[in-house]
C-alpha cells in the first residue's frame, strides 16, 4: 500500500510539473529531409534565461540595440545604437564599462553616433560608428580611445556615395573589412591604417526581362541612374580564425532566391550567405539537400493566423564550435544551423513573447556552449543552453574534423538513437566509414539518407579497386560484346538478303529479323514490308513486348545511383505505359488518314509502328545494364543513349507513316501533328465517358439501395 501511495504521489508531481516542462521550450526544433518534408528533431538548444537592462544594472536602458559580439574571453559587447554607445559586459554578465564619449587624436571632445556594429580582438575594440561614417578603435582593456579610421578614399566609389559602416571585422594580419549599408560593390577591404584595398564578393544582379528590354530605349544618363543592374548590398558579417569572411544579405531578388531553393542549387549567385576568401571568392560548401539559405518550406502559417511567405530574410551569421555556423531569419525569428559542408543540422525558434521566442530578432552570437540572441524590440538578450543532443552533434562533428572517425561513428549512432529521422547522422557515419576505406559500409549509410553523390563517390573507390584487379578483363568484355553484336547484325543481314525473294509465307524469324533492316533502311524497308509482305503482326507485337520488357528492366534494373527512390515495380503500369500510347497513336492515325486519302490500312499502321519501336529496347536495355558500373557524374551517358533510342524510334515512325500512306513531307508532318492532337481528344473523350458511366452506375446503385430499404 505504501508503494502504491509513492507511485501515485510521483504521478501527481509529474502531472503538476509537466506543463512547466513543456512550456520551457515554446518552439519546435526540426530539419528537412531530401524531399523537403519537415522532420521533427530533439532540441539542440533550449532557452535558459533572459538578460535585460535591469540585469545589467544599466542606468540608461538599452535602446534599439543592433549588434552583439562575444570575444575570446567570453566578454559580451552590445552596440546600443539609439544611446550612441557600446556596452561591455564580462563573462559573468556584469557590466564593466560603456563607450560613448571620448577625446579624439586632436584632443577634441567626440561621441559615437548610432553605432550599429562592433568587433573585438585580443587588444582592440572596433566600432562601426554608422552615422559618423567612420570606424573608431578603442582599447579592449579599459575602453580608451586609440584611433579613428575614416572613410576610405578611392576613385572606384561613385560620385555622391555615402559611407555608412554597419559591420566591421578584422583578420589576424590587421586587415579591416567593412560592410557599408549604402555600398553595393561588396565588402570594403582596407589596411590597418585605413588604406583602401578593394571590394570583395559583389552580388550578382537580377534584372527582369522587361528591365533588359526597357534598357534598350534608355539614354546613357538614365542607364547610369538605373538600379536594376546594381548588385545588392550586404547587411552583416563575421570572420573566422583563418580569415574567411561570412557575409549576409537580405536584398536578393526573392524569386531568384526561391528558385535556388526549389532547384537545390549549389551556386552562390543568389545566396543570402557567403563565405569569402581574402580574394573575394565564395568558397562555401553547399553539399546539403538544400542550399544554406534559411527556410525551405516558405509558405508556413504561424501563430495568430499570420501567414509568412517568401524566402528567409537573413540578417546575421554566427560561428560556433566544430565548424558549425548559424544564420537568423528576421521574418520568422528562427535560427538555422549548418555544418562546414552546408548540411542543415537543425532549425529552432519562433516569434512570440514567451521565453525562447523572439519578437524582433536582430543579432546572434555564440558564447561557449551558449547561444545569445538579441531582441531589438525588447532590447533583451535570450540565452540558450546547449542540450545533451546538441553536445552529441558537436562531439560528432569535432571528432570528424579531428579525423577520429571511429569515435565519430559512436556519437553519430547515439544521435540516431535519439533522432532516427536525422539524415545527416547517416551521412556522418558514411563519411567516417568512407575516410576509413570501408566503402561498402559507407554506401549502406549513404543509401539510408538518399545521399546519391556521396554514394557515388564511395562506389567510385570500389570500382577503382575492381578495375585495378581486373584491368585486362574490361577491354576483353567490351571487345567480345561488340564482336557478338557485329556477328548478329551480319547474320540478320544474311537472312534479310535471302528474304528478298517473293514468298507466299515467311517464317517468324525472317519477319522479326527484318526489323533490323528497317531501322537502318527505313524508306525501302517500310515499302517492302507493305508491298512485298516482309513483315508480320506477330513480329511487330513481339517488338512491342520487347519494349515493355525494356521499360520493366529500366524500372527494376537501374542502379541505385540513378534510381534512388525506387519503391518496387508495377508490371501492369509499365505495360500500360507502352501499350496505351501505341494503340492510341495507331487508332488516331487511322482515323485521320482515312479522311486524308491515306493508303495504309489499320493493320499496316499497327505493324509499321511496332517495327519502328525497336530502337527503344535496343538502347534502353544496355543503357540500364551499364548504370551498374557508372558514377553519378556519368549519368549523361545513360541519358544520351536513351535519347538516341527515342529519337531514332520517333524518326522511324514518321518515315513509316510517310511510306505506308504515300504522303509527301509536308502532308506527313501535318497528319503526324494531327495524330497527336487526336490522341489527346481520344483521351479526353475516354475520361469524360468513364466519368459519365461511373455516375450512371452510382445513380443506379443508389436507386437499388433505396428500393431495398423500402421493400
Amino acid at each position: 500500500m505504501k508503494k502504491i501511495k509513492i507511485v501515485l504521489l510521483a504521478l501527481l508531481v509529474a502531472v503538476i510539473l509537466a506543463p512547466s516542462v513543456f512550456a520551457a521550450v515554446p518552439y519546435a526544433t526540426y530539419t528537412y529531409d531530401i524531399d523537403g518534408f519537415m522532420a521533427l528533431s530533439p532540441d539542440a538548444y533550449v532557452p535558459d534565461r533572459l538578460i535585460d537592462s535591469t540585469d545589467l544594472t544599466l542606468e540608461t536602458p538599452l535602446s534599439s540595440a543592433n549588434d552583439i559580439f562575444v570575444d575570446s574571453h567570453e566578454w559580451v559587447y552590445i552596440a546600443d545604437t539609439k544611446n550612441n554607445r557600446i556596452v561591455v559586459i564580462n563573462d559573468k554578465w556584469e557590466t564593466q564599462y560603456g563607450i560613448s564619449a571620448f577625446y579624439n587624436e586632436n584632443g577634441v571632445y567626440d561621441m559615437l553616433n548610432a553605432p550599429e556594429g562592433v568587433f573585438v580582438n585580443e587588444i582592440e575594440i572596433y566600432v562601426a560608428d554608422s552615422q559618423n561614417h567612420r570606424i573608431v578603435v578603442f582599447s579592449r582593456a579599459d575602453g580608451s580611445f586609440k584611433r579613428i579610421i575614416p572613410e576610405p578614399e578611392s576613385d572606384v566609389f561613385p560620385e555622391g556615395h555615402i559611407y555608412t559602416p554597419v559591420a566591421v571585422s578584422v583578420d589576424t594580419a590587421g586587415r579591416i573589412y567593412v560592410v557599408s549599408s549604402t555600398t553595393t560593390y561588396g565588402v570594403i577591404s582596407m589596411n590597418a591604417d585605413g588604406t583602401f584595398l578593394g571590394f570583395l564578393g559583389a552580388q550578382k544582379t537580377t534584372p527582369s526581362a522587361f528591365d533588359i528590354f526597357w534598357r534598350r530605349f534608355q539614354t546613357k544618363a538614365q542607364r547610369a541612374q538605373s538600379t536594376q543592374y546594381v548588385p545588392t548590398e550586404y547587411n552583416n558579417m563575421t570572420i573566422d580564425e583563418t580569415g574567411f569572411i561570412y557575409v549576409t544579405t537580405s536584398t536578393i531578388d526573392a524569386n531568384s532566391q526561391q528558385e535556388a531553393i526549389d532547384t537545390k542549387s549549389k551556386s552562390a549567385d543568389y545566396a543570402p550567405v557567403k563565405k569569402l576568401n581574402p580574394n573575394g571568392q565564395d568558397i562555401m560548401n553547399r553539399n546539403g539537400f538544400y542550399p544554406p539559405s534559411g527556410e525551405v518550406q516558405v509558405m508556413l502559417v504561424e501563430m495568430d493566423n499570420v501567414t509568412i511567405t517568401g524566402p528567409s530574410k537573413v540578417i546575421d551569421v554566427a560561428l560556433g564550435s566544430a565548424g558549425m555556423w548559424s544564420i537568423i531569419d528576421e521574418k520568422r525569428s528562427k535560427v538555422f544551423t549548418y555544418n562546414q559542408d552546408g548540411d542543415l543540422l537543425y532549425i529552432f525558434g519562433d516569434k512570440g513573447s514567451q521565453l525562447g521566442n523572439i519578437a524582433n530578432i536582430q543579432s546572434i552570437c555564440y558564447k561557449g556552449d551558449e547561444l545569445l540572441i538579441l531582441d531589438k524590440s525588447n532590447d533583451t538578450i535570450t540565452i540558450y543552453k546547449r542540450t545533451e543532443y546538441g553536445d552529441l552533434l558537436v562531439e560528432a562533428l569535432q571528432n570528424t574534423e579531428d579525423r577520429n572517425y571511429d569515435q565519430a561513428v559512436v556519437y553519430w549512432e547515439k544521435i540516431l538513437q535519439r533522432n532516427s529521422n536525422f539524415d545527416m547522422a547517416y551521412i556522418g557515419i558514411g563519411d567516417s566509414y568512407y575516410r576509413q576505406g570501408k566503402y561498402e559500409e559507407a554506401m549502406d549509410m549513404y543509401k539510408y539518407a538518399y545521399a546519391v553523390e556521396d554514394y557515388s563517390n564511395a562506389f567510385k573507390q570500389i570500382r577503382k579497386d575492381w578495375m585495378e584487379k581486373w584491368i585486362l578483363l574490361v577491354p576483353i568484355v567490351i571487345i567480345v560484346f561488340f564482336v557478338l553484336v557485329g556477328k548478329f547484325l551480319k547474320y540478320a543481314n544474311k537472312v534479310n538478303v535471302a528474304g528478298q525473294k517473293m514468298k507466299s509465307k515467311r517464317s517468324f524469324k525472317e519477319t522479326f529479323l527484318y526489323a533490323f533492316h528497317i531501322i537502318f533502311h527505313p524508306f525501302d524497308g517500310f515499302w517492302d514490308m507493305k508491298h512485298e509482305k516482309r513483315g508480320s503482326m506477330a513480329a511487330s507485337l513481339t517488338i512491342v513486348a520487347l519494349t515493355i520488357i525494356g521499360f520493366i528492366y529500366k524500372s527494376s534494373g537501374t542502379a541505385y545511383i540513378f534510381n534512388p527512390y525506387s519503391e518496387g515495380i508495377s508490371y501492369i503500369a509499365e505495360a500500360i505505359g507502352v501499350i496505351l500510347p501505341y494503340v492510341l497513336w495507331c487508332i488516331s492515325n487511322w482515323c485521320l488518314t482515312t479522311l486524308f486519302e491515306g493508303e495504309g490500312s489499320m493493320k499496316d499502321i499497327f505493324m509499321a509502328t511496332g517495327y519502328a519501336m525497336l530502337p527503344i529496347p535496343i538502347m534502353m536495355i544496355p543503357s540500364t545494364a551499364i548504370t551498374n558500373v557508372l558514377l553519378f557524374e556519368e549519368g549523361s551517358i545513360v541519358t544520351l543513349i536513351n535519347a538516341i533510342g527515342f529519337v531514332w524510334a520517333g524518326f522511324l515512325i514518321f518515315f513509316a507513316m510517310s511510306v505506308i500512306h504515300d504522303y509527301a513531307l509536308g502532308k506527313n508532318v501535318i497528319t503526324c501533328i494531327g495524330t497527336i492532337v487526336g490522341m489527346a481528344i481520344i483521351i479526353f473523350l475516354g475520361v469524360l465517358f468513364s466519368g459519365l458511366v461511373a455516375k450512371i452506375v452510382s445513380f443506379v446503385y443508389n436507386i437499388y439501395v433505396e428500393l431495398s430499404y423500402r421493400m
